[in-house]
Formats: structure tokens, C-alpha cells, sequence
């Protein structure tokens, strides 16, 4: 007999027990506002990515200095982004390869103070 899991037993995996949170005014060029560095030999596995401006912002995600994502344009004056990935690939740490969160104001745009956080699991 199979046992069938109900809603209050199921677990979401993965679970948002690595977290990394910054602020920053914003520029014309990318700059890190959150970052975490995966340890040697565990995988970092994103579950949940959250940013938040008063003024339009573009945000973009690396691996290992290497962009992993497109530009992702935040309108400001709005609520927060709260962005979970589905099927994000997994990131194999060495202890000083880094998982970051970068932003900037967009073209025309005006400096704000841009706050992000990355949740994810390392296991």
C-alpha cells in the first residue's frame, strides 16, 4: 500500500534555509546588493528571490561571476517582487564561488535604495 502524503505533510523543497539580504542605492552600472558563497562540496539549490525599490530597477542574477539570468525590470512604487524559480540549476560550491544578486536604475532612470534577499538551501 502506497501512503499518500496530505497538503500539511508535504514539505517544499527547497527550503530557504541559506539567506542573504543587502541594500543599496542604485547606479547606472550592476552592483552586488546580496550575494552568498556556497560552501566547498555542498550544492546551492535557489528557492526564492525578493527585490524591492521605490524607483524602477533592473536586477539580474550570477554564478560564479557569470550572468545565469536576464535583466528583470521592477517598476517602482509597486509591492516587492517575490520571485520562486522552478527547476533553477544547481550551483556546486567550492567555498569562494559566489551566488549574487546585481542591480542598477535603468536607462533614464533615478537612484533609489534597492533592497533584495536570496533564499535557497545548501546540501
Amino acid at each position: 500500500m502506497v501512503h499518500q502524503l496530505s497538503p500539511s505533510e508535504a514539505i517544499p523543497k527547497p527550503l530557504a534555509t541559506t539567506k542573504a539580504k543587502g541594500s543599496a542605492v542604485t547606479t547606472a552600472n550592476y552592483a552586488t546588493i546580496a550575494e552568498i558563497t556556497v560552501t566547498k562540496d555542498k550544492t546551492f539549490h535557489l528557492a526564492k528571490v525578493t527585490v524591492s525599490c521605490p524607483e524602477d530597477v533592473m536586477f539580474k542574477l550570477l554564478w560564479d561571476g557569470e550572468d545565469v539570468s536576464i535583466e528583470y525590470y521592477v517598476m517602482g512604487k509597486l509591492p516587492f517582487t517575490d520571485w520562486f524559480p522552478w527547476g533553477w540549476q544547481p550551483c556546486e560550491g567550492d567555498g569562494s564561488k559566489k551566488f549574487e544578486l546585481q542591480a542598477k536604475y535603468p536607462s533614464g532612470g533615478t537612484a533609489g535604495t534597492v533592497h533584495a534577499e536570496i533564499c535557497g538551501e545548501e546540501e
